[in-house]
């Protein structure tokens, strides 16, 4: 068996037919090789890496769309989870914003957009505090003047039903509820806020959680957001 074996072996090494063989087999790797080197687009391959290490790059720096999308992301998780305020982070963010004669502040993790005010469709019979429906972003939604939410007169619309004097629609974070938008005479900006521990007194309304040294009515938001969404 051996003897076999190793005549074999011989054969496929010294005999005549072993150099062709070795001669076909490589031609066909060789073959091989060369069609798959023929497949593929080099260049394209190339252009494509590149792309992706600019896009790398611009999302470290903080630019395009994966940036922009990581951003979004982190402010929806920063909007949904309660932030923890102690004495370095000096407050509470929040929006501060103008009714006809109030200055409100409005938590900022619970609001969404902020834009001009839109074009008005009055709703009949709607309570006085709700002004009727905008659209913001393709939503429709209830637009409610705060000024009368917390008491006051607030703004009227137009004679003919359209805008309202101006002013500026805060989309509220209603979650699954219904939307629900507040309408506002003026934004002023976004700042840390301290709280004082006294609450408001009674006449302020129970949409009033505390009223600050400068006069700023500080929003119950989860009174407020309750409310909307019934």
């Amino acid at each position: 068996m051996d003897e076999t074996l190793a005549g074999v072996g011989a054969g496929l090494g010294a005999g005549p037919g072993a150099a062709p063989l070795r001669a076909a087999l490589e031609s066909a790797s060789a073959g091989r090789t060369s069609a798959v080197r023929a497949s593929i687009d080099w260049e394209a391959v190339h252009e494509k890496l590149a792309r992706r290490s600019a896009e790398l790059e611009a999302t470290f720096a903080g630019r395009g769309p994966w940036a922009d999308a990581v951003l979004a992301r982190r402010a929806d998780e920063l909007a949904e989870t309660p932030l923890l305020h102690d004495a370095e982070s000096g407050g509470t963010p929040m929006l501060v914003a103008h009714g006809a004669e109030t200055l409100y502040g409005l938590e900022l993790r619970h609001l969404g957009q902020i834009v001009p005010m839109p074009r008005l469709a009055r709703v009949p019979g709607a309570p006085p505090a709700m002004l009727g429906v905008i659209a913001v972003a393709g939503r429709v939604m209830r637009l409610y003047d705060l000024d009368r939410l917390c008491g006051g007169l607030g703004a009227l619309p137009a004679a003919d039903g359209g805008a309202l004097e101006p002013g500026y629609a805060v989309v509220l974070r209603t979650g699954a509820g219904r939307p629900a938008a507040l309408r506002l005479r003026e934004v002023d900006r976004v700042a840390d806020i301290v709280l004082p521990r006294a609450a408001a007194p009674a006449e302020a309304g129970p949409l009033v959680r505390t009223i600050t040294a400068d006069r700023m009515a500080i929003l119950d938001m989860a009174a407020l957001l309750d409310f909307v969404k019934s």
